[in-house]
């Protein structure tokens, strides 16, 4: 039973056993006080659920079909369960992230081999196709990875009116305005933001005027100033560690100020200490998570624990934290079937 320190949260996974054993469909999680974790049964969602996302404004939750057609589906929590809301969508291809407007009503899907962001109707009674989209182009200097524009989340700049979205492909943080929906999204290329050659910015936080970015591909964390539209610096998450292609994968940040990064070459937790003075991210921990390919990661409401998922091993790694949200050791691991997605329930 759920208790007032109990986490929820609703497990995306590969169902198409590309990497990790096929999944049945979604399954929810709760992590006790104590880091003790309880998992529920699959729940069919449709092909592929590879990422959720739940809106604090109606509690809906968003899904992303990670498929060449691309899908987006919308969900409500009933319980221990879920139910359709709205009709299921197209989008764009390969969709990897999605995230919703502060009312809830829109979602924006980034699309990785698409190379664009779309935007979907939230409603019981619309269609889920995308009704606008942003076009994105560009390279960048790895010719295997960065042949093309490949969109890989989308996050709400709440403060500034817009969306921003890490583009792995063309080493850029896009910049879309808010400001003429429902009719139209704002993008210029000139207003994008650059990090370095080669870095393939893949997620980001925001706090306050700064972001910081996982970057997948040259295995370090930027800091960018939001305000002046800049990468102010860039720092290796684990140089000790032989790069096998995988890199950064999911970024969070603690209220302590600690910046938690997946690391999939080395299969652990990093923990980098944010100095918002200086503007500078210094590696503090590395915890192994015990699995393999850790792809997403979520804190508990009392972050006391860090939550991984390890699609590559078919498992979860919960990882204590200390007061600052500093990642200590492996607290316990739940086996689940290729788990790539960790949506919190608010």
């Amino acid at each position: 039973m759920t208790t007032t320190s109990t986490t929820r949260f609703w497990v995306g996974a590969s169902t198409v056993g590309a990497l990790g054993s096929p999944a049945a469909g979604v399954r929810l999680l709760e992590v006790a006080d104590g880091g003790r974790a309880v998992l529920g049964d699959p729940v069919d969602v449709g092909e592929n659920p590879m990422f959720l996302a739940i809106s604090p404004a109606n509690g809906v939750l968003g899904i992303v079909h990670e498929l060449t057609d691309g899908r987006v589906s919308t969900w409500t929590l009933e319980g221990d369960g879920l139910a359709a809301f709205g009709r299921a969508g197209s989008a764009s291809g390969d969709p990897c992230h999605l995230a919703f407007d502060e009312s809830g009503e829109l979602a924006f899907a980034a699309n990785y081999s698409g190379g664009r962001v779309t935007v979907h109707h939230v409603s019981p009674d619309a269609s889920g196709d995308a009704v606008l989209e942003v076009e994105f182009t560009g390279t960048g200097p790895n010719r295997e990875r960065q042949e093309s524009s490949h969109p890989h989340q989308a996050v709400l700049d709440s403060t500034r009116d817009r969306v921003l979205v890490p583009d792995l492909g063309a080493d850029r943080v896009r910049v879309v305005g808010l400001a003429g929906l429902p009719e139209r999204l704002g993008y210029e290329p000139s207003g994008d933001i650059a990090v370095h050659a080669g870095a393939g910015p893949r997620h980001l936080v925001v706090t306050g005027d700064l972001a910081i970015t996982a970057n997948e591909l040259d295995r370090t964390a930027s800091v960018i100033d939001l305000v002046e539209g800049r990468e102010l610096g860039w720092f290796p998450i684990g140089p000790e560690t032989t790069p096998r292609g995988l890199g950064c994968s999911a970024i969070r940040l603690t209220r302590g100020g600690i910046v938690l990064v997946g690391d999939r070459d080395a299969d652990a937790l990093r923990g980098m200490r944010l100095d918002r003075e200086a503007k500078t991210l210094e590696l503090v921990a590395t915890v192994p998570t015990g699995g393999r390919h850790p792809r997403d990661l979520e804190l508990t409401h009392d972050e006391r624990f860090a939550v991984v998922a390890d699609q590559g091993s078919d498992s979860i790694a919960i990882i204590a934290l200390d007061e600052a949200g500093v990642p200590i050791e492996v607290a316990g691991t739940v086996e689940t079937p290729a788990p790539a997605c960790l949506a919190r329930v608010p």
